[in-house]
């Protein structure tokens, strides 16, 4: 049965190399949940000679809508939209699509403007990273969108007509392209493109779209850790310069033996990387950020959200919906945060840390029950796991690694990022230890539900930490939790600790 309050949006995008469906679930104001997608390589673009959808794209096309309308419903969704993209926006055959997509498929068709679906892209991005300033490019089959990005608003959008497919048919006449060819895509990029970068500079690029996110697949294969997520990844400039020089160079059958090129992108993925590389020339851009999330995300989000589409915190939010997702009592989980807080700050001068620290304790400390409702004897490795599998938006893939290893280590041990080398530091062991301890703590004075604890204090001397707990109740509970721990934070913060339980303090908040 759905909660009460809590909507359900499917979205369809007929692009002009994939038709793809989404359907979200509404977790809160600011998070939501993808309960169900698909994907149908449909390429209406493909062969669009005259401006007209070739009759066998658009059958593949209407096929595709078929069972995308058929999946979407089956969740009984509160709306479902379906817009098009660029194959649409230049089809002169479009109205006659659409008419049959009303009539086959029971759907509406909206035709985008490029400025829309910029527009869209942007909120889908926006909302799950933490681009401020900067630039964001979006490609894909028939457009790319490249949008200048100011105080998270969108200041200025150029659409044109070099997405993947289309670059590859408009500028390449042969397999792989010849050195003129490839220099006509970069001169049609810089004259489509240019007139939006203002200065080049070190400002951030952020990219979606099917073809950015197969390049940080490849890349990542290249440089590999354990973390099975594409959105967040970072590819170096020059990384991405000799990829998509190995992409154009080389002919089909080895660019189909190159490890990470999804099947469907054998042929138009060198453009679209050729593309990418352009864009990143003219903004200066020392790397790129692929995100994840895009078009139909940022469709969810006008619908959900309305007149106010962007979030005001992205890591926020996105703790919110994870912890909604799995189960965890936030209600509970505040006190603990509180406290956490509160124990870092009193031994700031023995641990050395600062605000990026303290943020990662109260973001661990807001998903420290997370594995619960698996399983509460494995619970730890529950936990870590839904961390590092889990939709967090907003932090990058070493945090994600980071607070994966404080949720599943506050209760003790030490955490293994020899999977991780490749994005850990090397002060993060220590770092690890210290919060995950610090965590831990927090844990041990907020025992029980409500908690009987009215305050805690910290006592200082030299080379000693005194925990001071009060509350009107028997504190035995918390005082042997702490006590349980207390060689641990002397081993941890070089210091010897002791707990003092004073009685008849005012009731917990």
């Amino acid at each position: 049965m759905r909660q009460a309050n809590r909507r359900t949006i499917a979205v369809i995008d007929v692009g002009s190399n994939s038709v793809r469906l989404l359907v979200a679930r509404e977790l809160s104001p600011v998070a939501f949940e993808v309960i169900d997608e698909e994907r149908f390589d449909a390429r209406i673009g493909e062969g669009q000679s005259d401006d007209r959808l070739a009759p066998e794209s658009v059958e593949r096309g209407l096929a595709a809508l078929r069972i995308m309308a058929e999946v979407g419903r089956s969740h009984a969704p509160d709306s479902l939209t379906v817009v098009g993209t660029e194959a649409l926006r230049r089809a002169a055959n479009a109205d006659e699509f659409c008419a049959r997509a009303r009539a086959e498929a029971g759907v509406d068709v909206r035709v985008l403007s490029g400025y829309e679906e910029a527009a869209a892209a942007f909120l889908g991005v926006v909302n799950s990273t933490l681009l401020a300033d900067g630039y964001l490019l979006d490609i894909g089959g028939g457009s790319v969108e490249v949008m200048r990005v100011q105080g998270r608003a969108l200041a200025e959008v150029c659409s044109a007509p070099l997405g993947a497919i289309y670059a590859r048919e408009q500028f390449f006449h042969s397999d792989p392209p010849a050195g003129r060819d490839i220099r006509a895509l970069r001169k049609a990029v810089r004259q489509h493109v240019g007139t939006i970068v203002s200065v080049p500079g070190d400002r951030p690029l952020y990219a979606t779209g099917g073809a950015a996110r197969n390049l940080a697949r490849i890349v990542r294969l290249k440089h590999p850790y354990d973390l099975r997520r594409i959105h967040g990844s970072v590819i170096a400039r020059g990384d991405l310069h000799r990829l998509a020089t190995s992409l154009v160079g080389a002919p089909p059958d080895r660019r189909r033996r190159m490890p990470g090129i999804g099947a469907s992108r054998v042929d138009t993925l060198p453009a679209a990387a050729l593309v990418i590389d352009e864009v990143m020339a003219l903004t200066g851009a020392p790397s790129l950020t692929v995100a994840g999330q895009g078009l139909r995300e940022g469709l969810v989000w006008q619908q959900l959200r309305g007149e106010s589409p962007i979030i005001p915190d992205v890591r926020q939010a996105s703790l919110v919906g994870l912890a909604r997702a799995n189960g965890v009592d936030e209600a509970a989980a505040e006190p603990v945060v509180a406290v956490a807080a509160q124990v870092f700050e009193a031994t700031a001068s023995l641990h050395g840390y600062g605000e990026e620290e303290l943020d990662l304790l109260r973001a661990a400390a807001r998903l420290a029950g997370i594995g619960m409702h698996i399983d509460y004897y494995n619970r730890d490795r529950h936990a870590e796991y839904l961390v590092q599998s889990g939709d967090l938006r907003g932090f990058t893939h070493r945090e994600i690694v980071l607070l994966a290893a404080l949720v599943r280590h506050a209760s003790g041990g030490t955490p293994d990022f020899g999977p991780f080398r490749a994005i850990i530091g090397p002060e993060d062991q220590r770092r690890a230890v210290v919060l995950s301890t610090l965590l831990g703590f927090a844990q041990a004075v907020r025992r029980r539900i409500p908690s009987p604890v009215a305050a805690v204090e910290f006592e200082r001397r030299p080379g000693a930490l005194t925990a001071v707990l009060r509350g009107r109740q028997p504190l035995n509970a918390e005082r042997y939790e702490l006590e349980r721990l207390a060689k641990r934070v002397e081993a941890v913060l070089k210091v010897g600790f002791s707990v003092k339980v004073v009685e008849g303090a005012e009731e917990a908040v």
